[in-house]
């Protein structure tokens, strides 16, 4: 009689691209959860301060000074966690293509590729969003900009 089984293969690069996607979402969802942490003041106070400094710049600008030169600011990892994180979804997506290719069980490369790419759209789509929430805020500072001058 001749046996017909299936040959299981282990999804070792599937099972690696799966942790490496999970962990690049994980680390992306905190890093972008930091970024809506309580400001030290609040958001009126902030955007009062974002219009007398258009204020005194228009008023350099009018004057002829020149702009001081800004303080550079301080050290902040969360922009090299965030590409650590971007970097090992990449590696997700790699090692589950890796794991397609060697016929491994399409199961944990499925989910490693998509994970991998989650990471990367979710990220695009947030800063997406606060580009588009940036953009109304300065336009209706702009509106209201003759009501800051007076």
């Amino acid at each position: 009689m001749t046996d017909y089984s299936i040959e299981q293969r282990q999804a070792n690069f599937g099972l690696i691209g799966f942790i490496l996607g999970i962990v690049s979402l994980l680390v992306i969802f905190a890093q972008l959860s930091a970024f809506f942490e309580p400001a030290e003041q609040s958001t009126g106070t902030m955007i009062g301060e974002m219009a007398a400094e258009i204020k005194q710049s228009a008023a350099r600008v009018l004057a002829g000074e020149p702009a001081p030169t800004p303080e550079p600011p301080a050290q902040d990892y969360s922009q090299i966690i965030t590409i650590a994180a971007l970097c090992a979804a990449a590696a997700a997506i790699v090692v589950g293509g890796i794991a397609l290719y060697r016929n491994e069980p399409h199961r944990l490369p499925y989910m490693a590729i998509g994970f991998g790419v989650s990471s990367y759209m979710f990220l695009f789509v947030f800063w997406l969003a606060v580009l588009i929430c940036g953009a109304a805020i300065l336009i209706s500072m702009m509106e209201n900009l003759d009501n800051i001058l007076e």
